[in-house]
């Protein structure tokens, strides 16, 4: 017979293990949190974490039980994050019984999200525009990726609901990115389409779960990293055919065109720059306003970390101490703070994900220049996994939280 106070603990850990998994968190981070929580509540557990399915074996040998729950992979939601890593916190110190942190877990899940849909889309327009000035471009590309980050924030926002719609949001979305910049740099040239449309796109750019993907793979959790890979590479193929075919038109109703040379805003437009980006991650990852000033700090270390080391040894050494600084900078002011280390270490991650070089590797090949292509793909293979590098290091450097 099973205890029924097993059923009460096992109910928690499953549900807490749903809902963090639905809110952003790698399947091994997901599995050792799991692992601490049941060992501080003295229960025996294994866990098996895949994109798609959370796998529970919970209790004694004897009278062990195993849940499976069908799950979603979800969007980071930093907020949500937080309040579990408090409930979390008030279990393992005894403020909480089980069945009351399971009634916790479902109130935090239940809760509105903390910013309305026009903020989001607002924010999808303060990214593109800030990526623009980060990426080299003029005042002319940061004007053209705003518009075009509101456009498809709003398209975005409309997806939501109408999951076929959804599905070929990538391709919809660079093809209207391209074919609007490519217009664009037709009629008001100098113009750079290509700077516009990278950063009008750059949310939808899966270079961040590239990332996480090396790092569960890394982490020897082949079937989740694999999956969510793949995955990553289906995002690009997609935003690859929507740009060939957004180009395609612009070229048949404007004729080709020459690429043009962006003129740039001086080094100083990077203390513009960094602020207006923080604020709009802080808003896409569902942080709370509280922690804007510690993503402004995570961003701006590992963007200049990795800008001069890249400079001064090569983009994948500067890759990896930029990640190493962020990881570093990650597990100490989460230590302190008693907070989840992916409130500076998501935000951060994207400012260094190499994104941009599978988009520039997919233009090159259907341009068919395939040895550049091939080139710049494996640049930003090397890229992620100088990241993944960086953050094994700073793991060893500065110890990580026991939970989150």
């Amino acid at each position: 017979m099973i205890d029924p106070g097993q059923q009460d603990t096992a109910a928690f850990l499953m549900r807490l293990a749903t809902a963090l998994h639905a809110y952003g968190t790698p399947s091994h981070r997901l599995e050792e949190a799991l692992e601490l929580m049941s060992a501080d509540l003295e229960i025996e557990a294994q866990y098996l974490v895949a994109p798609t399915s959370i796998i529970g074996s919970i209790g004694p040998e004897r009278r062990q039980e195993t849940y499976l729950v069908r799950v979603e992979p979800g969007e980071t939601n930093l907020d949500k994050l937080t309040s579990l890593n408090e409930v979390m916190r008030r279990v393992e110190g005894g403020e909480l019984d089980v069945r009351r942190g399971v009634k916790e877990v479902d109130r935090v899940v239940s809760g509105a999200s903390r910013y309305r849909p026009e903020v989001t889309a607002l924010a999808y327009a303060v990214t593109s525009g800030s990526a623009a000035i980060l990426f080299g471009g003029g005042w002319r590309e940061a004007v053209l990726s705003l518009g075009l980050g509101g456009l498809l924030g709003l398209l975005a926002i409309f997806a939501i609901e109408r999951p076929r719609l959804a599905a070929l949001y990538p391709a919809l979305a660079s093809l209207l990115a391209a074919s609007i910049a490519s217009g664009v740099a037709s009629l008001a040239s100098p113009v750079s389409s290509f700077i516009a449309t990278l950063a009008g796109i750059i949310v939808l750019i899966p270079g961040l779960s590239l990332t996480i993907a090396m790092n569960e793979l890394a982490h020897r959790h082949l079937v989740s990293g694999t999956a969510r890979l793949t995955g990553a590479l289906i995002t690009f193929l997609q935003i690859g055919l929507g740009g060939a075919t957004g180009w395609a038109i612009t070229e048949a109703l404007f004729g080709k065109q020459a690429p043009s040379e962006p003129l740039a805003l001086p080094a100083e437009a990077f203390l513009l720059a960094a602020p207006l980006a923080a604020a709009s991650f802080t808003v896409l990852f569902r942080a709370r306003p509280v922690d804007y000033g510690w993503i402004l700090l995570g961003c701006s270390v590992a963007f200049l970390t990795a800008r001069f080391g890249g400079d001064a040894f090569g983009p994948e050494i500067g890759a990896a101490l930029g990640a190493w600084v962020l990881g570093c900078l990650s597990n100490l002011l989460a230590r302190w703070r008693g907070k989840p280390s992916s409130i500076t270490l998501v935000p951060g991650l994207l400012i260094l994900v190499p994104g941009s070089f599978g988009f520039r590797s997919l233009q090159a090949l259907v341009q068919d220049n395939v040895l550049a292509g091939v080139e710049t793909g494996f640049s930003m293979a090397l890229i992620a996994m100088s990241l993944v590098t960086g953050l094994f290091l700073s793991n060893l450097t500065v110890a990580p939280r026991r939970l989150l």
